[in-house]
């Protein structure tokens, strides 16, 4: 959501309060009741699609990055001490250039291509590497491939529920527009219900910002 949407959102749910408080003034299947029952089913719509546009793709990959880089680090470290008895042996499994996600990838793969090799992970499992080290590493990247994946999926709902936000907080502002009508006119001889009304149904504004002498935006200051 951005910032205008949430300012709406936030409206939304304090006229489903003023409902609440105010839910034995109006019959059972009267038009406000009907409204505020709408306007209910909207507030609960709009929070599963914030959910959905604040989900944790992006975190759990860097996770699983964060596990492979350890796992290339022990495979580096080991691979120097093998080198020691088989000069050149460490250049076949050389550090990530760099720590980016594109960088260590391409490390991992060089890794388990060598891994392939006979012979070549008994040599590490010699220096007391798990001996399934070479599967985790091949679960490692599979699991990252996935997440890859998800992210993409992820990117495609999130631009599902944008839209899906817009057309909400246009329904949502529908009906508290009906409800203004049924307030107004219900509560015209009430000053204290119309103005929690009024209260209730505003929506803030976007804080402006200051500006300097002569028109411009004010200087940012530096914290002391």
């Amino acid at each position: 959501m951005n910032d205008r949407e949430t300012r709406r959102y936030d409206m939304f749910g304090r006229v489903q309060t003023f409902g609440l408080d105010h839910a034995a003034d109006f019959a059972a299947g009267s038009k406000a009741k009907g409204h505020f029952t709408a306007l209910t089913q909207i507030i609960q719509d709009l929070a599963v699609e914030r959910a959905k546009q604040s989900g944790g793709r992006a975190t759990a990959k860097e996770v699983l990055l964060e596990a492979l880089r350890l796992d290339l680090r022990d495979i580096t470290r080991t691979a120097r001490a093998i080198d020691r008895e088989e000069p050149g042996f460490a250049d076949k499994f050389r550090a990530p250039v760099s720590d980016n996600p594109r960088a260590v990838l391409t490390a991992a793969a060089a890794m388990l291509q060598e891994m392939e090799k006979p012979g070549v992970p008994a040599k590490f499992v010699a220096y007391e590497l798990p001996a399934d080290f070479v599967q985790d590493l091949k679960d490692d990247l599979a699991a990252i491939a996935a997440a890859d994946t998800a992210m993409e999926s992820d990117d495609q709902e999130g631009v599902a529920s944008t839209a899906a936000v817009g057309r909400l907080i246009k329904e949502g502002t529908g009906e508290v527009a009906h409800l203004d009508a049924i307030i107004r006119n219900k509560y015209v001889r009430n000053v204290e219900t119309l103005r929690a009304w009024e209260s209730a149904s505003h929506v803030e504004r976007a804080p402006k910002r200051e500006k300097a002498p002569g028109g411009g935006p004010a200087p940012v200051v530096p914290p002391a």
